[in-house]
């Protein structure tokens, strides 16, 4: 079982239907089933009855660096997880890094997606990628990986604890690795297909390979579950 934490506002965790599609995407890649939970009903007796191998974090424009129950997840759990856009700025912001908004356009510089906080530079579409750290998450990837960007913030700073795998020519944070546990963040979004060719299933596929491992070395065993059927 892998669980997906959506971060967005609990209005959209209910309305939206693209979480679950994700879930999906997720589910196919993982090869086993995955529960879908708001991360307001998140805690670590929560994470421990449902017992994944896994712990992905979705996007979001949502501000959740009050909830506590959640913040002890991401920073006591002994699962393995990764971040997703707003989900990796979440998790750099708990281990103490610094966020902020890239830059405000300047006269004349075209907005690729003006309903997108206008006035804000973005990154946007299909984008590369430079690895400048080898790390497990990049099995099989050439040096420059292709991923699909939106985002108008980013990680400004990165803690100590957190260690950084790759930049792109505008945002230098793209992917980190916690330096003694697989914690990971990425900028773009993996977990969204159906535009265009990118590295993100590749990338996932890693980090579930890397899951399953560390979840075997903490002497537990991976219980294949079927994964659902539903659409939602």
């Amino acid at each position: 079982m892998i669980l997906y934490v959506v971060t967005d506002t609990y209005e959209l965790y209910k309305t939206k239907p693209v979480w679950f599609i994700h879930r999906n995407t997720l589910e196919r890649i993982a090869g086993d089933a995955c529960v879908v939970l708001h991360y307001t009903q998140l805690d670590l007796q929560t994470v421990e009855q449902i017992n994944p191998w896994a712990i992905c974090h979705s996007g979001s424009t949502n501000d959740v660096r009050s909830m506590m129950a959640y913040r002890r997840v991401i920073m006591e759990t002994d699962v393995a997880q990764i971040g997703f856009c707003g989900g990796h700025q979440i998790i750099t912001k708990f281990y103490g890094g610094e966020l902020g908004s890239m830059r405000k356009l300047t006269p004349n510089e075209p907005d690729p997606n003006p309903a997108y906080h206008q006035g804000h530079f973005k990154e946007f579409g299909l984008c590369s990628v430079r690895i400048i750290k080898v790390d497990p998450l990049f099995r099989g990837l050439g040096r420059q990986l292709h991923v699909l960007e939106n985002h108008y913030w980013e990680v400004k700073r990165l803690p100590p604890t957190l260690v950084l795998l790759a930049s792109s020519r505008v945002c230098r944070v793209q992917v980190f690795r916690h330096r003694t546990n697989p914690i990971y963040g990425t900028q773009f979004h993996p977990e969204v297909e159906g535009v265009g060719r990118h590295d993100g299933g590749a990338i996932l596929t890693n980090f579930f390979r890397i899951a399953k491992m560390h979840h075997k070395h903490l002497g537990r065993q991976t219980v294949q579950n079927t994964p659902s059927d539903r659409t939602r």
